[in-house]
């Protein structure tokens, strides 16, 4: 499905019978990337499925979910909008046969698209500075709150509700609880921090659903303990040649962490189990990324050490 982007590692488990015979799965997922959600680096689009949604929307569709095209869009990179030799409207169409595949009925889809097009006017809620009335600091207000009643309704609930929340939060102090206004930079921040809390709870909500589907029933009744395989698939340091940002380095370092950690526990741990049992066994071998991670945050001589010696 094309809304789970490359930008997430997954751990795929195909349980399948004696006779080879597949007996369902079960998706993992690890390290979502939710800030391109609000921000892209330049040539650099947001996660496809926006896209798709915008080019191969019905105009039924476009008025119940109130689509704008790419360029009203503050989330969307206005530079790299669209992809050569990509038909994004059949994308989409795409997208939904997909869906079917997977028992995401026509109203699951209307509540999903709800949400991304939820998350995407989010980015167009716009603050402007106003003094308060019951403190000193400057509070903000939202300088169109024409788009926040659209938001609440797409995501069905209160609109005083959902501006209370991009405008103040609220704190428990000796069993009271204080409202606190955001200040213009706090507001932003926010915003944007709902933006990528909303799509990861849909990411995660559509991963289950993918689940339900793939899993089998006697999986679900615990009455089969067949065989498995796993396929991990992360994205680390195997590709030198790309120029990526800082933030890019800590999600491929964190996927290195990952990956080392299943290397330690798939193959290193249960082989050198196996050898002590003296049980008949091929190795496997597997690429060691240690010097990798070593590379990084190796004492004395890591990146990070060396960082974090120079900053003090």
């Amino acid at each position: 499905m094309a809304i789970l982007s490359i930008r997430f590692g997954k751990f795929i488990q195909v349980n399948y019978k004696e006779n080879g015979m597949v007996h369902g799965a079960v998706v993992q997922k690890y390290l979502l990337e939710k800030s391109r959600i609000c921000s892209q680096g330049r040539y650099e689009r947001n996660y496809h499925v926006f896209y798709y949604l915008l080019a191969g929307a019905n105009e039924q569709e476009k008025q119940q979910l109130h689509l704008k095209s790419p360029d009203q869009y503050y989330y969307l990179n206005k530079s790299c909008s669209a992809l050569d030799n990509v038909d994004e409207s059949y994308e989409f169409s795409r997208l939904k046969q997909s869906m079917e595949m997977v028992g995401f009925t026509a109203e699951k889809q209307r509540r999903l698209f709800s949400v991304l097009s939820a998350v995407l006017l989010l980015g167009n809620v716009e603050f402007q500075p106003r003094k308060s009335a019951y403190h000193h600091d400057e509070a903000v207000g939202v300088k169109n709150p024409e788009v926040v009643s659209l938001i609440s309704e797409l995501l069905r609930v209160k609109q005083e509700t959902l501006m209370q929340a991009l405008t103040a939060k609220r704190a428990r102090a000796s069993g009271e609880t204080l409202v606190i206004n955001y200040r213009l930079p706090e507001a932003i921040a926010s915003r944007d921090a709902m933006a990528k809390c909303l799509y990861g709870a849909l990411f995660d909500w559509i991963v289950l659903q993918v689940n339900h589907a793939l899993l089998s029933k006697k999986d679900t009744l615990r009455e089969h303990q067949g065989n498995s395989i796993g396929v991990l698939d992360i994205f680390g340091f195997e590709d030198f040649g790309l120029n990526n940002s800082f933030e890019q380095l800590c999600i491929n370092y964190a996927n290195e962490h990952l990956q080392y950690y299943f290397n330690q526990h798939v193959f290193k741990y249960e082989q050198e189990e196996y050898r002590k049992e003296g049980i008949r066994w091929t190795n496997i071998d597997f690429m060691d990324n240690t010097g990798c991670l070593q590379l990084i945050e190796g004492k004395p001589n890591g990146l990070c050490f060396l960082l974090d010696d120079q900053c003090k």
